[in-house]
């Protein structure tokens, strides 16, 4: 069986990196599959990267001047070798527009929808149920 390209929402990061009381066990799963697979099989982009220190400093308190905290959450994130961390390109942002009328999903996750067609994923590895209005899969 070939494994689909998969996309990794922000979601999978937070949960993994924030130990979350929920979620933790399943998004330390999906890092251990990615961290196994064959690189370009899972991809996310650098607007994750940025978004994952953003949410976690709000959780913890933390604060995006505090280097050694950005460290800890980008290196981990990086050190993903298999993990492909895709640029935003311009016309991400014009297609993540186009993406907001046609499956109502915010700018947010419709930029990450956006990346995710560009790169030809068939699915979406995510929590976040609005995915499912999309014609890429959601898996978690």
């Amino acid at each position: 069986m070939v494994e689909p390209t998969r996309y990794v929402d922000v979601n999978i990061f937070v949960y993994w990196l924030g130990n979350h009381p929920n979620y933790a066990q399943i998004a330390k799963n999906w890092i251990k599959k990615i961290e196994e697979s064959q690189r370009g099989k899972y991809i996310t982009s650098s607007l994750t990267l940025y978004e994952t220190t953003v949410i976690l400093a709000g959780l913890t308190g933390r604060n995006l001047k505090d280097k050694a905290f950005v460290t800890q959450v980008i290196t981990p994130m990086t050190a993903i070798k298999p993990l492909t961390i895709e640029p935003l390109k311009s016309g991400d942002y014009k297609r993540a527009v186009e993406i907001m009328n046609e499956e109502e999903l915010d700018y947010e996750d419709a930029l990450h929808l956006a990346i995710a067609e560009r790169v030809g994923a068939q699915e979406i590895v995510s929590n976040d149920k609005d995915f499912d209005k999309t014609e890429i899969k959601r898996t978690i």
